[in-house]
């Protein structure tokens, strides 16, 4: 039995990417019906005219192409069947790891971009199990303090991973001034522990810079942005929203084996 080569299989993968899946059902019925390679134009052109753009007509041409040069004795039915397997391959990747741009600053494009704000507030309530924050800064965020609030009461477990002034003079407010006292009574309180940070030859040590969110271990946002108001409002702020298990798992993960080996300590013992 022949199998594709990897020229063909190139051609398969670029025209299963380009078409919709209507037009993709098309084609396959099409080839379904061709027993085998061609290279008379008159044995493709009905096919060629269903397709509205140039550039699907041309990727199919070179899919052709390279069919009868490279593997003349696959049937149609085979190639059929790579273009309907490839797309719903690439149909479930994408499923699996959506990946969108979340943007705080002037609205000056046409592509939809996600508000900071609004993802933070969409992530914090839709939590059901477990909820972790990690943040450089955090203060005059209310919003954000009112839907952690709703969410310690659904029975959420949060976790908040925050620098504190005592690990950088820099950060004005700690964890109970910046999100309330119920927040930072009630939700696990991390900072990093000074004892473990590296520290340069004049002695001055890193800081907790990292800007994160993770919601049940399903969705991962990682941003620019500090849990303030400016960086909800104000500020240039930009950051990815991650829908997939796998990546939010592992970062899960990572925090998880930095508390263990208590790089990472618990500030208020609950």
């Amino acid at each position: 039995m022949q199998s594709l080569s990897p020229k063909l299989l190139t051609y398969v993968r670029k025209l299963a990417q380009q078409l919709p899946p209507s037009v993709l059902s098309t084609v396959a019925e099409f080839l379904f019906n061709t027993p085998q390679a061609s290279d008379s134009k008159r044995v493709w052109v009905p096919l060629l005219q269903q397709l509205p753009k140039p550039i699907w007509r041309q990727t199919l041409t070179e899919l052709l192409v390279v069919w009868y040069e490279d593997s003349p004795r696959l049937s149609g039915e085979s190639i059929a069947t790579a273009l309907c397997s490839v797309q719903h391959c690439l149909k479930q990747a994408e499923e699996a790891l959506k990946v969108e741009v979340v943007w705080t600053g002037p609205e000056v494009s046409r592509i939809p971009v996600r508000r900071t704000e609004q993802v933070l507030k969409q992530l914090i309530r839709a939590a059901s199990e477990e909820l972790t924050l990690a943040s450089f800064a955090l203060y005059k965020v209310p919003t954000i303090t009112q839907a952690l609030i709703a969410a310690l009461e659904r029975g959420v477990q949060v976790s908040i991973i925050a620098e504190t002034p005592e690990g950088d003079t820099s950060v004005p407010f700690g964890v109970e001034a910046g999100l309330g006292k119920e927040v930072a009574a009630r939700a696990k309180v991390y900072e990093w522990n000074k004892a473990k940070r590296p520290r340069d030859k004049t002695g001055r040590y890193g800081s907790l810079h990292m800007k994160v969110a993770i919601t049940d271990r399903q969705r991962l946002f990682i941003t620019s942005a500090n849990l303030t108001g400016y960086a909800m409002s104000l500020n240039m702020e930009m950051g990815l929203l991650v829908n997939s298990k796998a990546l939010s798992c592992q970062v899960s993960d990572h925090f998880d084996q930095l508390i263990q080996q208590k790089i990472i300590t618990l500030v208020n013992q609950l």
